[in-house]
């Protein structure tokens, strides 16, 4: 079956404006910070804790007091700069490891022990951001004003459990929103194994389009044998699809009703969020519960698929020596991506019609962008929590 693509777009080479930079002040990192973004899953963030982060091309520090209540604030203490992650959590605050001065979550300097008076400090502050947990993941608002509506997504509306992942990806963060688009890549670079070859092989090569919503983007994929499903692609950085989840997990729960959020580190990576529902029965409970332990052991157990695709990218390995690792979907998506250099030369590529979901996307980024740029106001996206949808 040849691919087919309705409506389809101009060809074009490569956007008119920068959609990859994410760093401060510029129009992508901007758009970015408008909107909520996941910095960390919840359940690797112990209570009296702290760590740096770095999104956006910006450090941070994250802390979860001992309340349980997690923070971000400035990545630097106000007083002589040195690294406040690297200091003490103490209730819900955070105390330097320098000079003890000590700064609250909404980033006031409540204690400056070698100082006449030692208290709280008026004026003195470290930056702090809005923070919420909500599916597994912890939320920061870096933008400008009163964050948005919280959370981004409602909740799943059916029993189940939540599964989450991080993963690091070290190319820039809209080429893998670009490879989540792009559905005929299923059919070939899924096609060495794991548990989205047999996807690939029920889509064939679909017939597609993709359309402007209130939230964002739809793709909608349909293949000769009647298999379709529609893919939301909720602005400016998040998808919800159904899919396969890893094989080591396919046998309990179905496929996944799926969240994936795309967030920058910095230019050239970025951190791959994605929340799945699994609809595990009471009785399959303990089941998922000693599967998930095992993939989680065999995941720790093996080099992190960054380093396996770009072994293969070298010359060092081939995909057939990496077929049993646990995160195999993940290779081999970072092969395509991490191919494509840390940041894809847009201008030399020639698009087909195949890919018409990114040729629509990169015109809705152009729009915005270009609205940011010149000063205007973005459109208003809304998600008024549409389901994915398929029929297999």
């Amino acid at each position: 079956m040849n691919v087919r693509a309705t409506q389809a777009p101009a060809l074009h080479r490569g956007p008119s404006v920068d959609f990859a930079s994410a760093g401060p002040g510029t129009p992508g990192g901007m758009f970015l910070r408008k909107f909520w973004q996941p910095v960390h899953l919840s359940s690797t963030l112990k209570a009296g804790t702290a760590k740096p982060i770095t999104i956006m091309g910006e450090k941070f520090t994250l802390y979860r007091g001992e309340t349980g209540i997690a923070h971000v604030v400035g990545y630097r203490c106000a007083h002589r700069s040195t690294q406040l992650s690297t200091g003490w959590v103490r209730g819900d605050c955070i105390q330097c490891i320098y000079h003890g001065w000590t700064f609250d979550g909404d980033g006031q300097c409540v204690a400056r022990p070698a100082e006449e008076p030692s208290g709280p400090a008026k004026g003195v502050a470290v930056p702090a951001y809005p923070t919420r947990e909500h599916l597994g993941l912890i939320y920061a608002y870096f933008g400008e004003g009163e964050p948005p509506a919280f959370p981004p997504f409602p909740d799943y509306d059916v029993p189940g459990v939540i599964e989450n992942y991080a993963i690091d990806f070290p190319c820039n963060w809209f080429q893998t929103y670009e490879n989540q688009i792009d559905e005929v890549h299923i059919a070939f670079v899924h096609s060495f194994g794991g548990s989205h070859r047999a996807l690939g092989r029920e889509l064939e090569l679909p017939e597609l389009n993709a359309y402007e919503t209130p939230y964002g983007m739809i793709r909608e994929t349909r293949s000769g044998g009647g298999s379709w499903r529609h893919t939301l692609y909720l602005f400016p950085n998040t998808m919800r699809i159904i899919i396969p989840t890893f094989k080591d997990m396919s046998h309990v729960g179905g496929w996944r009703d799926t969240y994936i959020t795309l967030v920058p580190t910095n230019d050239e990576s970025h951190i791959l969020f994605m929340t799945k529902h699994a609809k595990v029965k009471p009785e399959e409970m303990e089941e998922w519960q000693r599967s998930l332990a095992a993939f989680n052991k065999r995941i720790g157990d093996n080099p992190p698929p960054r380093q396996m695709a770009r072994d293969i990218l070298d010359g060092k390995l081939a995909m057939s020596d990496v077929l049993d690792h646990p995160l195999l979907l993940v290779i081999e998506d970072a092969v395509a991506q991490q191919g494509q250099g840390e940041i894809a030369d847009r201008s030399i590529e020639r698009l087909g019609r195949s890919d018409i979901g990114i040729a629509r996307m990169r015109r809705l980024f152009e729009r915005e962008l270009k609205a940011i740029s010149e000063g205007r106001p973005t459109k208003d996206w809304v998600y008024s929590g549409e389901p994915a949808v398929q029929g297999f």
